[in-house]
């Protein structure tokens, strides 16, 4: 037999798959592992051209570029291999072909049996194992950690030498016991457990499977994912999505506390505007709940099976409300389609949004830019301030006004609906014991008296916040907020520093001092801030200007 016959026969018997092409891409030589891998019988691929016989192949590439790619993980369909492919040079260094070695890799399980059954595999399976980002740790039958990746330093923060060697005992999740020992008890998988790691309190998935060579228990293998940059993304995700008000409706009648008349009335009228097809202008104080209640009225309506969008004008100027509402891509008008788009600090509105915003409810579409947008969304507007006041001082359109409060529903501010504050409290306690991870059952009746006592400038959103600090003011054995667990809810005058300059200056000093807290109370909502003050509206923001205040 021929040398060249002889080692054809060879690499026709190993158990690695081999592919041979030569300079024009054709397929020269493919064992028999090769066939049966790739499910392609010889006949039809000899002397054929690679890029139309085998899917996904990348050995013309390399026959082009002349780089080696190594120890490569391939899909193939529902099988899985690690492949090497590097040029074929022949004596003057010249590229005449190129070849693939691979091998099928498709269960991990089979690849941790050949850790332990054949040793003669062990380089091509570091190599494999050592290719991935997840930690992977092998176990014998006796507990005894026989081999870990790269990366499992890397998630763990645990060396090689720290672990080989020794039982699986050691505690990696944070209060859970070892999932291999727990493995080599049950002998069963133990897939998705979600923890964090005692080492450096990463989160982790962690799945580990028994290993079976003949029917006996021979160890385990797990792979612990690390997903701490994916729930950092989900919490950052979590955290725009409440800031640009995007959320889903979650909120219904059911979850808004209604033991005051005043409250009953809101609802009422609420429930009555769902069932229209108006468009909705929600009057109230900052922080009473204006946005909860447009969700229940989206809930309750014939849209709830469609978006619901929310947006806060305070947190855009001018330019950018253009372009949300009427000129990007993927404005809010056209995504909220038949959906509810809720609007809140709507006199925050520039001139050339509402006056947009009075053609798109007058006629049912806009041209802006060109693009033809047509409202097929109910609108809900939501201010603190008073439109009428301000339409009248020429802040904000007259006629969009007329058109936006065909129905207009005042929510109370939380000093108006005291009855409210008991069972509201006890409905913020229950969310807050989710936040903080605690079992807090109940409120005092001393503190309810303090809570209910006071008046509450902003409003529902102060509550949560007062009971918020409250709880962080606990131990974990308290289970019921009293008074000394409240924060100090007395008013206090700060005078600041002494005034100087003439009878002139420092009377406006004092004026502007009297103005900026107040706006403070009232968390700027001009029109209360006026109110409180005694002045009417045009006369604030005369003053305003004047004092050089924004």
């Amino acid at each position: 037999m021929k040398t060249e016959d002889m080692i054809l026969r060879i690499l026709d018997d190993i158990q690695e798959a081999v592919i041979l092409i030569n300079s024009k891409e054709e397929i020269i030589f493919l064992n028999n592992s090769a066939s049966n891998i790739l499910n392609l019988p010889k006949e039809k691929a000899l002397y054929k051209k690679v890029t139309d016989t085998i899917t996904d192949t990348r050995l013309h590439i390399v026959l082009k570029t002349g780089i080696p790619e190594l120890d490569r993980i391939q899909n193939l369909g529902k099988k899985i291999i690690v492949t090497s492919r590097f040029p074929i040079k022949d004596e003057n260094d010249e590229i005449i072909g190129a070849a693939a070695i691979f091998r099928d890799i498709t269960s991990i399980q089979k690849l941790a049996e050949e850790v332990t059954n054949l040793r003669d595999l062990e380089s091509l399976l570091r190599a494999v194992i050592d290719s991935t980002y997840d930690a992977i740790s092998v176990a014998d039958e006796e507990g005894r950690i026989v081999m870990v990746n790269k990366a499992y330093t890397k998630v763990t923060g645990l060396s090689p030498k720290e672990v080989i060697g020794k039982l699986a005992t050691y505690d990696i999740a944070e209060g859970q016991e070892s999932m291999h020992m727990r493995c080599a008890r049950e002998k069963q998988p133990i897939l998705n457990v979600k923890t964090k790691l005692a080492t450096n309190k990463k989160e982790v998935l962690i799945n580990v499977n028994p290993i079976f060579v003949k029917g006996e228990f021979k160890g385990s293998v797990g792979v612990i994912h690390d997903i701490s940059e994916i729930e950092r993304l989900i919490r950052e995700l979590e955290a725009t999505k409440r800031l640009l008000k995007k959320d889903e409706a979650k909120y219904t009648f059911d979850d808004i506390t209604t033991e005051s008349e005043i409250m009953k009335n809101v609802v009422f009228q609420s429930k009555k505007a769902a069932n229209t097809n108006v468009n909705l202008l929600l009057n109230g104080e900052p922080g009473v709940g204006k946005e909860i209640l447009s969700q229940a009225i989206h809930n309750y309506s014939s849209k709830r099976n469609n978006p619901f969008i929310s947006i806060n004008l305070l947190l855009y100027d001018e330019k950018k409300q253009l372009e949300m509402f009427f000129d990007a891509e993927d404005n809010l008008i056209e995504r909220t389609d038949s959906g509810t788009l809720f609007i809140d600090n709507a006199h925050l509105m520039s001139a050339d949004v509402q006056n947009l915003m009075y053609d798109l409810l007058n006629e049912g579409f806009v041209y802006y830019n060109k693009r033809k947008i047509t409202l097929n969304a109910r609108l809900i507007f939501a201010t603190p301030e008073n439109l009428k006041e301000l339409m009248s001082i020429g802040k904000f359109s007259r006629k969009l006004y007329y058109k936006i409060s065909v129905v207009s529903i005042d929510v109370p501010p939380l000093r108006e609906r005291k009855e409210d504050i008991p069972a509201m409290s006890k409905q913020i306690l229950h969310i807050l014991n989710q936040k903080h991870e605690k079992v807090v059952y109940d409120i005092s009746e001393d503190a309810i008296n303090i809570l209910v006592n006071y008046d509450w400038p902003g409003n529902i959103r102060e509550l949560e916040n007062v009971l918020d600090r409250a709880l962080m003011n606990m131990s974990h054995s308290e289970t019921i907020i009293t008074s000394m667990h409240l924060p100090d809810l007395s008013k206090e005058i700060n005078e600041g520093e002494e005034l100087k300059g003439t009878l002139k200056e420092m009377l406006d000093e004092y004026e502007k001092r009297i103005i900026i807290e107040t706006l403070k109370v009232c968390q700027g909502n001009k029109t209360a801030a006026a109110k409180r003050l005694g002045l009417t509206v045009r006369n604030l923001y005369y003053k305003l200007e004047k004092l050089g205040l924004k």
